[in-house]
């Protein structure tokens, strides 16, 4: 399975870092595990899609992280085109087409974004004449 990090999650669900990191660090994001302090979270394929359907329920619609959250992931638990209806509202997704925007914006990222360096910075020594 391929694993992701914040920076390139960020460009392929088109939302800021800071918001990407912020869902991460305040909400329960399955698929992803809590680390310590100084290691990089590594996301899977399965949820960048569940970051991806709930930032365009949280930016299109207005909903809440929160709430976007568990009905992105009822949209994305079945096969194919989903429908969730509440009370006379109906709500639909198109999974194909969400996986195409998805996909095409992690082939961008990936061609345009490098590989963070961890840890501290590497010490140059200057060569003794």
């Amino acid at each position: 399975m391929r694993f992701y990090d914040v920076a390139v999650t960020s460009l392929a669900i088109d939302a800021p870092i800071k918001w990407t990191d912020n869902v991460l660090s305040q909400h329960d994001v399955p698929g992803v595990a809590a680390a310590r302090r100084g290691v990089a979270r590594r996301i899977p394929h399965p949820t960048l899609l569940h970051l991806a359907l709930t930032r365009e329920l949280h930016a299109v619609l207005g909903l809440s992280v929160r709430d976007a959250l568990p009905l992105a992931r009822e949209l994305l638990d079945g096969d194919g085109a989903a429908i969730i209806q509440r009370g006379a509202v109906h709500l639909a997704l198109d999974r194909a087409l969400l996986e195409r925007a998805v996909e095409r914006r992690l082939r961008e990222a990936l061609e345009s974004a490098p590989t963070p360096r961890r840890g501290p910075p590497t010490r140059y020594r200057s060569r003794a004449k």
